[in-house]
């Protein structure tokens, strides 16, 4: 929802006010069933099961549907590039010294200047340390959400990252880090997890599931500062109820509303 206000105040009245239907597009019905079945595949992982080749594909098929894509070959196409895609996730988790997930599909809530932040992160690893390879994370100065409550320095020796999966195809390795970094989403779950344990995650991180690329940064405390200040524009944006476009021809280009929008420039 805050991705959507800040690409464009009218798309976030469209979607999340009005509820304005719109039929379901190809690239969500691709990257839902990829998602539902990591997320199967994590959550067997997690009590100890490794999920076979073929019950990962039967997931992926279940969550799997035929609407919004441009003829039965496109379909086929995708439906391919999905279970390949997801053949190669599963060699990967099979590798020796491959880390567990501690969480999957994690919830978090937490407040910053009173407004309530909500969300689900895809996973979130957490790798023990030896106590002398532990470094400890500098605990911010400034309370970044409301009721923040500081963890005690080297008390748990640990290695967090936070990921979130993506369907789209990056192949190259610098655009895959250009994305982590860039990405509101991350910087909002670090947020989360420092409201929520009182200390930053070690890294943040992309994983482009049909490339099979990891984006992987370092949490900046600058970008914090700007999701920060993102989500407080926004807030006050729907408070008062500014819901004025902001034409852009990329972003209108890819928006569902496109055709019934007085103001798209991609018309």
């Amino acid at each position: 929802q805050v991705d959507d206000y800040l690409t464009c105040p009218l798309k976030y009245k469209y979607v999340h006010v009005l509820r304005v239907p719109i039929a379901p597009h190809h690239a969500i019905v691709y990257g839902s069933a990829l998602h539902k079945a990591v997320q199967e595949f994590h959550r067997l992982q997690a009590r100890g099961v490794v999920m076979g080749e073929e019950e990962l594909l039967a997931a992926f098929d279940r969550a799997w549907s035929n609407e919004g894509f441009l003829t039965r070959e496109h379909e086929e196409a995708r439906l391919a590039a999905g279970r390949a895609a997801l053949r190669r996730f599963r060699e990967g988790q099979l590798q020796p010294g491959t880390v567990v997930p501690a969480y999957v599909e994690r919830e978090f809530s937490f407040s910053l200047d009173g407004d309530r932040v909500r969300g689900r992160m895809d996973r979130v690893d957490i790798e023990r340390l030896p106590a002398e390879m532990a470094t400890s994370p500098e605990v911010a100065e400034t309370q970044v959400a409301d009721g923040v409550t500081p963890a005690l320095p080297g008390l748990h020796p640990e290695r967090v990252t936070i990921t979130d999966y993506k369907s789209s195809d990056v192949r190259d390795p610098a655009r895959a880090r250009e994305r982590a970094r860039e990405s509101l989403q991350l910087q909002i779950y670090a947020l989360a997890y420092q409201a929520e344990t009182g200390r930053l995650p070690d890294a943040l991180q992309l994983w482009f599931l049909e490339s099979g690329l990891i984006g992987r940064v370092e949490v900046d405390p600058k970008r914090l500062d700007k999701a920060r200040e993102s989500i407080r524009r926004v807030a006050a944006g729907i408070r008062a109820y500014r819901f004025e476009a902001t034409p852009d021809y990329l972003a209108c280009g890819y928006c569902a509303f496109r055709d019934i929008c007085p103001a798209s420039a991609a018309k």
